[in-house]
């Protein structure tokens, strides 16, 4: 990846800086993303994949249309709007990816956060100095995120030499959950006043439990809700669709051969489409982890 950022940054880096004063939330996506290339970098690759998007599609698309319509002004035209489309929606997309990032680490930690928070709280009543907490934590590799951020704090302490609050004022810097930020800000305050780290972590859990018990039972009635589309769309729709269309087919208004072409395309194409995005909106709300 790295010869891609320098050669987009060789080519476009000097319209990349003039994009800068326009994109000062990128360099926070970025760091939040855990993604160690420059905003301007990352900027020039944007660049670098728009352009790339338009020419492969007007190279694909402008034949084409012009093989199907002929030397008309439409067949030249339409491919040069698709081509702009495409391009916009490749360079948005790389743009944006790495909030995209970011919010899909945001929702990993907060999914895991109230068990790690009871992990750290009974390693903290044992008997553990605070930094053992970091450590420890980063070693149980089943809460994710939270595990990768409570490894980079022991880097930062154990291999670099940093104090432990200075290594949790960037990891605040960095987080990408408020929830995660609130603890490490309450977790630094306690180590630097000498507060019980112990009964924090147990008052933080409780509230971090309560609060994921509640986007459970939020979970569970989004949950019975979609089912209930999902039967109406999908499977009374269906039905509702073969029998309409074999109702149109008796009195003459479609040929045998298109509504099976129909039927064929609802089966194979329409249904599983439907039940993929049912399946991926379900996945995108779900509170439980991964």
């Amino acid at each position: 990846m790295a010869e891609i950022y320098d050669l987009a940054h060789e080519v476009f880096g000097k319209y990349a800086r003039k994009l800068e004063p326009y994109s000062s939330q990128l360099s926070l996506d970025l760091v939040k993303a855990h993604m160690t290339v420059s905003r301007e970098k990352w900027l020039s690759l944007a660049i670098l994949a728009t352009v790339l998007a338009f020419g492969i599609s007007l190279l694909i698309a402008l034949p084409a249309g012009i093989l199907l319509y002929g030397m008309k002004a439409g067949s030249v035209l339409k491919p040069i709007l698709i081509a702009i489309v495409l391009a916009a929606a490749s360079g948005a997309l790389t743009f944006y990816y790495p909030s995209l990032v970011v919010s899909e680490r945001k929702k990993k930690i907060e999914n895991t956060i109230a068990f790690a928070t009871i992990y750290m709280s009974t390693i903290s009543r044992s008997g553990f100095p605070p930094q053992h907490l970091f450590r420890l934590l980063a070693k149980f590799k089943d809460y994710g995120e939270i595990s990768k951020e409570a490894a980079l704090i022991s880097r930062d302490v154990e291999l670099f030499g940093v104090d432990l609050p200075t290594a949790m004022t960037k990891a605040i810097a960095r987080s990408p959950s408020a929830d995660w930020t609130e603890l490490l800000a309450g977790l630094r305050t306690a180590i630097t006043i000498g507060g019980d780290l112990g009964a924090f972590l147990e008052e933080k859990a409780k509230g971090f439990v309560a609060d994921y018990k509640r986007r459970l039972q939020d979970f569970s009635n989004l949950l019975s809700i979609l089912i209930e589309v999902y039967i109406t769309l999908v499977i009374v729709g269906a039905v509702f669709f073969i029998v309409t269309t074999s109702i149109i087919v008796a009195i003459g208004g479609m040929s045998t051969y298109t509504l099976k072409i129909m039927n064929f395309a609802m089966i194979i194409i329409g249904i599983p489409l439907l039940t993929g995005a049912f399946i991926l909106i379900i996945k995108g709300v779900s509170p439980m982890a991964d």
